[in-house]
């Protein structure tokens, strides 16, 4: 599960800001505690290392993901944007113990962002992000499609220059997702029902609403960072999952970077 984690936390913890074309490299730790999955009342707390990297271009950035602009103006981007979700090894779940394991989710494609204020080689943006991705379940030998997740949101982030400060992002919005991605999370075939797990299937439609917050301190060549997520499940088509065991939860974690060299070192 680790390797997967440390793409989370490169996703998580770049600093929020974009101007000149420029690369740097680092390497850094962090301390996070993660749901085993979406509704899952038990957690996992990781102490883990990871490498950093981060390069920024007038069209593609690897900072909080990887982004590839295809069009843009004062008002309007068109991008592609990718998320993921961690493999579950049922073994290490209650609900789900007897199930098949969960595999890793890829998720890309295209994002209309629309920008109200700001910009994005400006002091801070404002902007309302559409991104449609399509889902793949997969463990390298095997792929499987689950469908699409389409995630509304509004994102504020304030941005700085490389050579330190403090930055944040805010991000709150909706999740709607096929038929298929949710039965992937949450169906109880009938072969796996039990009296405490009855069988359930899953529809498409509203999957949740969530709440991202990003905040970062850069000294010199050092990134203190903090992330939180809250998501809330209540009124999704698999509330009434048994697989579902608390429709509120935070997902948290803290750590540092130290960046030792890049394009705009001497």
């Amino acid at each position: 599960m680790k390797k997967h984690l440390y793409l989370l936390l490169f996703m998580f913890s770049g600093q929020l800001f974009a101007q000149e074309t420029f690369w740097e490299l680092g390497a850094g730790g962090t301390a996070a505690q993660l749901p085993l999955y979406p509704g899952s009342s038990q957690e996992d707390n990781f102490v883990i290392p990871f490498p950093f990297f981060r390069i920024q271009s007038e069209y593609f950035e690897i900072d909080e993901g990887i982004r590839g602009f295809f069009y843009e103006s004062p008002d309007i981007r068109l991008n592609v944007s990718g998320d993921f979700g961690i493999p579950v090894n049922s073994a290490d779940s209650e609900a789900r113990k007897g199930m098949p394991d969960l595999n890793t989710v890829l998720q890309v494609g295209p994002s209309l962002e629309v920008i109200f204020a700001g910009g994005r080689r400006k002091p801070s943006e404002f902007r309302l992000e559409l991104p449609l991705r399509a889902a793949i379940a997969t463990d390298i030998s095997n792929t499987e499609n689950i469908g699409w997740i389409l995630e509304p949101r509004l994102t504020y982030e304030t941005l700085r220059p490389y050579k330190g400060g403090f930055a944040y992002q805010i991000s709150s919005g909706l999740r709607y997702a096929a038929k298929e991605f949710n039965q992937f999370y949450y169906d109880v075939p009938v072969a796996f029902a039990t009296p405490e797990r009855p069988a359930f299937e899953s529809d498409a439609g509203y999957s949740g609403y969530f709440l991202d917050l990003v905040g970062n301190w850069r000294y010199d060549n050092i990134i203190y960072f903090t992330f939180a997520r809250y998501q809330n499940l209540s009124g999704t088509e698999f509330e009434d999952s048994p697989l579902v065991e608390d429709t509120n939860y935070l997902s948290f974690g803290v750590g540092l970077i130290w960046v030792f060299t890049g394009s705009h070192y001497k």
